[in-house]
């Protein structure tokens, strides 16, 4: 690959998994998520041995956007799930054992992509390490893939592991938590409910500056570790770099217990700007600091955008009501929100290497311009309660037939916001 071939493969990658995240949840919300889920993760496992067997430029890009479609369901459908089971203030520690499976993977997934690329010009094939990575990481992957058609919990209404009182028993609490707010039919009014909704799209907003942080991290930590000392071999740098996502998984949990104790979202969110808007200062200084530093400065802005990120898909899903606004919401904010992606693979071109100036500038403001918008959401939020509390939204319920009262979601009056 010449020139920015290597960023077009990795922003084709984003063009699917933005898009399709909302279908997939739509697709979730009719079959069993064992069936569906598993059958995502095989798929992108067949497609990661693929990217190992390609010989062409073009058939790295196709396999690129077909690992895309099919990761898209992901994180948006794990969400939607947890969020049947549990009720708002119990949901941001289950949310972030997500978070911290990822920052495992980052964490060691170099280490292991190292430990097999050393299989140079092994087996009959003489396949470069490379190919190797691909085929044996998606070959692992189709098998869980198939465990996963027994390991992935369904809805609880059809989960044959429950028994009919923990059916109830879920029921009430959710029912307890939401009220009557509730959208189970997904007809044009609700979609338009969906659709414009202000919250899903502020939020959206808010994690494309977020998720922009957490992409960083993964592209230039790497550069920054090696200058630490030049002669470092790749198994070195990435050993070095395990241990920045190891202590971002670590503040991820302990937020996540905080923050459904003491049943608050935006304080912890802040917290991690906070910690993220440190390490970005320091980069933003890194010709005029000691190369230490500056490593230290990447665990403050991994260790902020993995507290931060699984708090606002919870803030979000805590703030909307139904299953299908929950499906959509979740799909819309992580899909057009990790746009966030793309620019992090525009911005951290090898030209800037090694300090990524420019790049940094651009993380830090938008990491800025998060934190704002953020609070901005949470007084909105204040806001509505007080007007609902005051009478403001009753006229939604004049003339309503009662099965679009039992459709409202979260525009129902009754329904209080969390933050």
């Amino acid at each position: 690959m010449t020139g920015n071939d290597f960023n077009v493969t990795l922003v084709v990658f984003f063009v699917p998994f933005i898009l399709f995240e909302v279908p997939s949840n739509l697709v979730l919300r009719k079959l069993a998520p064992s069936t569906w889920l598993s059958l995502e993760v095989f798929l992108l496992a067949i497609c990661t041995i693929g990217q190992g067997v390609i010989t062409t430029y073009g058939g790295l890009v196709t396999m690129r956007f077909f690992v895309g479609l099919f990761e898209a369901g992901l994180v948006p459908g794990s969400v939607f799930l947890l969020a049947s089971y549990y009720p708002r203030f119990d949901l941001q520690w289950r949310l972030n054992i997500l978070m911290v499976a990822n920052a495992l993977a980052s964490a060691f997934g170099g280490l292991l992509a190292y430990a097999i690329a050393c299989m140079d010009g092994d087996g009959p094939s003489h396949y470069k390490g490379w190919r190797w990575i691909f085929i044996i990481e998606g070959s692992v992957t189709a098998v869980v893939a198939i465990a996963c058609k027994w390991l992935v919990v369904d809805w609880p209404a059809t989960a044959t592991w429950l028994t009919d009182a923990d059916r109830a028993l879920i029921t009430r609490r959710i029912a307890r938590d939401a009220g009557t707010c509730r959208m189970d039919r997904l007809n044009a009014k609700a979609l338009r409910r969906c659709l414009l909704d202000w919250k899903v799209w502020v939020t959206t907003i808010v994690y494309i500056g977020t998720c922009n942080s957490t992409y960083s991290v993964n592209l230039f930590a790497p550069t920054i570790v090696q200058q630490l000392n030049p002669t470092f071999s790749p198994r070195h740098v990435q050993a070095l770099v395990i241990p920045i996502f190891v202590v971002s998984a670590l503040a991820a949990l302990l937020s996540a217990l905080g923050s459904d104790k003491m049943r608050h979202r935006y304080g912890f969110a802040m917290g991690g700007y906070l910690i993220g808007g440190i390490g970005f200062v320091v980069l933003l200084a890194q010709h005029h600091v000691a190369i230490g530093v500056r490593y230290m400065a990447l665990y403050f802005v991994s260790a902020g955008s993995y507290i931060t990120l699984p708090l606002l898909w919870t803030l979000l899903a805590n703030n909307v009501a139904g299953q299908y606004k929950v499906s959509i919401a979740a799909a819309l904010q992580i899909g057009l929100g990790n746009s966030g992606g793309i620019i992090a693979s525009l911005i951290y071109t090898k030209q800037q290497a090694p300090f990524y100036s420019t790049a940094c500038d651009a993380s830090f403001a938008l990491l800025l311009f998060s934190a704002l918008l953020l609070t901005l959401f949470v007084l909105g939020l204040r806001w509505e309660n007080e007007k609902r509390k005051a009478g403001g939204r009753d006229y939604r319920m004049t003339d309503l037939p009662a099965e679009e009262m039992e459709n409202l979601g979260d525009d129902h009056p009754d329904f209080r916001f969390v933050y």
